[in-house]
């Protein structure tokens, strides 16, 4: 009992006198000059009556009366903000949003807010979707902000003009009248000027395209006052004020929910209903992915960890084989063996004299027997001077032991034939650990493919439930929210579509047939234009045959897949009416093929050559695709043991090179 007293007090005692001395304001007195952008509405702006509000204005002075400072306001230009506190030092403190190359002259608080940057274009415009998408652009911002500081990096990007405002309020007034094609602003302070405004005619085309924090700042020296600007958000924040203002300056105004309010009620509750069953299906499906994501890492982690052992027990073995494991074995021509080196007997388990004139038959399997009679009768035939095969021989305890075999004529001095020569090297474990890779593989693939298959299920509860929200409601912002959530299962739907086909390519059995490979062309382009609902007869698509034979002998189902890809990256990243595209197709040699997809789209930076067949990289941002296609194509490829070569620069078309071999109808014996 003595202990707990001692304990509790220890506890509330500071924090009884933490609370004393934020009640009595202990901090000692400090004047600060607080310096903002006199139109970053809603952040930090002049009104009308020329007083300085805003987010930013209302927790810095909340921070002054928890510390005892005397705050004094400056409004400037935003250039001239920046210049007062970093070069003059006639401002102590002010608000930046937070990026690496600023950080070499000033010091950053604790972030204040996320600050969400989209692109905006007027509503008869052309949307623009993406950074991609801006080349070729009028584009405003705002100057000295992080956007110049972002545009300037991106040296691939063909802007026909970048132009730079005192604010982001005059970007926008360019858009409107139309002297810049878009802006890149705060979605904050666009939408806060378009509502005081009564601005009908602009709109956010994009996802946010940047996110940055917002933060208090100071000069690099002055990392005390930074310290105390830290600590001062801290006590605001626990303090609640914080909150209050988020919500006075940041959320968006419902005035039209107050002259509404019954049909609100009854909406409200019929979508709260709607999403309660959405979001326990979502829940449930993303608790479901989410395991069986799990599961599929831990299958991927131990196959590559076997693939490791594998690898490392291959070495150790090529290593050994060199210098130790290599037996030759001398065998007549009544196939009894002569003479064979110590480690033979060992590792079938005999003692040498068992087995000296012992037909070698006897201790192979069924099949080894006709393979290696097949093989000595081609070499007594002198059709070649050896030949490799691999064998199954039982032990003495009838254990299965595979060995590499490659056998040749055996003659005395005068040249006669008198029997054989086999090099046998064991090969057991390999033999063992290729057959358990093997079945892993399969039980992987399989695992992946019934993943795919049973979300399937509830996807289609989860459209179900949207489908209904939408005719259960007509209210713009409610149709939104469902409208999110459909591309986003649709999204998820597609995801799994893409692992499926991926659990294809890498595990699926090869078939080798003999097809037409300009039919397979056009069957490819007309599900491709297909799919987006675009008419193929307007399609600009090329086949050139340099070869004498239009068919082609390999897998049709994979080069199906891989024709699919490549040719859907090229209208997905350009126009699907505008791209003229050239597939050439040859008979490189007698043994390989060659085609090439040429296009004159917008091409591919040099930095992104290696990027773009990485998974889930996506070039530029589309509805559905997840950015799986160029790197299914470049598996599709490896599988066929063939070459994919990428030739591309930005503004310069796209020539994609393949490279694989000619496959056989059907599988003989392969002789080295």
């Amino acid at each position: 009992m003595k202990h707990s007293r001692t304990l509790l007090l220890s506890i509330f005692i500071p924090l009884g006198l933490f609370g004393q001395s934020k009640s009595n304001n202990t901090f000692p007195e400090k004047s600060i000059n607080y310096g903002i952008d006199k139109t970053y509405e809603p952040y930090e702006f002049v009104n009308k009556d020329g007083e300085a509000e805003g987010f930013n204005v209302d927790i810095v002075q909340a921070i002054a009366k928890e510390l005892n400072w005397e705050i004094s306001i400056y409004p400037y230009d935003w250039k001239i903000v920046r210049y007062k506190l970093e070069v003059t030092n006639e401002l102590d403190a002010s608000a930046y949003f937070k990026t690496a190359a600023r950080e070499d002259s000033i010091l950053f608080s604790r972030p204040i807010s996320l600050v969400y940057y989209s692109i905006f274009t007027r509503s008869d415009k052309n949307p623009v979707e993406d950074l991609f998408s801006l080349s070729g652009k009028k584009v405003a911002i705002q100057e000295v902000t992080i956007v110049e500081e972002y545009f300037n990096q991106l040296g691939f990007l063909d802007l026909e003009q970048l132009q730079t405002y005192t604010s982001e309020s005059a970007a926008i007034d360019a858009v409107v009248r139309g002297e810049a094609d878009c802006a890149i602003t705060s979605f904050m302070t666009t939408n806060y000027k378009m509502e005081a405004e009564n601005i009908s005619n602009i709109q956010s085309s994009s996802d946010p395209v940047f996110i940055a924090e917002y933060c208090f700042v100071v000069n690099k020296k002055e990392s005390a006052l930074l310290d105390s600007l830290n600590w001062g958000l801290r006590l605001v924040k626990a303090s609640g004020e914080y909150d209050a203002l988020y919500q006075k300056w940041l959320t968006p105004k419902k005035g039209w929910w107050e002259e509404n309010i019954e049909i609100v009620i009854i909406i409200v509750a019929v979508f709260f209903l709607l999403a309660v069953m959405t979001l326990v299906y979502i829940y449930s499906l993303q608790k479901s992915v989410r395991k069986k994501s799990q599961l599929i890492k831990r299958e991927i982690q131990n196959r590559t960890e076997a693939e490791w052992e594998l690898r490392e027990s291959e070495n150790l073995r090529s290593k050994m084989e060199a210098f130790t494991s290599v037996m030759l074995v001398d065998i007549n021509l009544e196939q009894s063996i002569i003479q064979a080196p110590k480690l033979f007997y060992s590792i079938l388990g005999f003692d040498e004299n068992e087995l000296n004139g012992v037909n070698i038959h006897q201790l192979l399997s069924a099949n080894s027997v006709v393979k290696d009679k097949e093989i000595k009768s081609i070499l007594l035939n002198n059709e070649f001077s050896f030949l490799d095969a691999e064998y199954e021989f039982k032990t003495s305890s009838n254990v299965p032991v595979w060995m590499d075999s490659s056998t040749s004529l055996l003659y005395d001095i005068n040249n006669k034939i008198v029997g054989f020569k086999q090099f046998l090297r064991d090969i057991t474990p390999l033999k063992e650990a290729n057959l358990n890779l093997k079945d892993l593989n399969a039980e992987l693939a399989n695992f992946m493919y019934k993943t795919s298959h049973d979300v399937r299920g509830p996807i289609a509860n989860v459209l179900g439930l949207v489908n209904l929200g939408n005719l259960t409601t007509n209210d713009k912002e409610i149709l939104s929210y469902f409208s999110m959530i459909e591309k986003s299962v649709h999204k998820l739907e597609h995801i799994f579509n893409d692992f499926r086909e991926v659990s294809f390519i890498l595990h699926g059995d090869l078939n080798i047939t003999t097809f037409d490979v300009k039919e397979l062309v056009e069957e490819v382009s007309i599900a491709i234009f297909l799919k987006r609902n675009k008419d193929i007869k307007r399609a600009k698509i090329d086949f050139e045959l340099l070869s004498e034979s239009k068919f082609i002998t390999s897998d049709r189902a994979l080069l199906k897949r891989l024709f699919y890809q490549l040719m859907e990256n090229v209208f997905e990243h350009n126009s699907y009416y505008d791209t003229q595209l050239k597939i050439t197709y040859e008979k490189y040699n007698s043994t390989h093929y060659k085609i090439y997809f040429e296009d004159d789209g917008i091409g591919i930076p040099e930095e992104l050559h290696k990027k773009v067949f990485e998974v889930f990289f996506k070039g530029k941002r589309s509805d559905i695709n997840v950015g799986m296609g160029l790197y299914m194509a470049k598996k599709v490829i490896t599988r066929l043991n063939g070459e994919l070569n990428l030739k591309s620069e930005s503004g310069g078309g796209t020539t994609i090179e393949i490279l694989f071999p000619v496959r056989q109808m059907t599988e003989n014996i392969t002789y080295n």
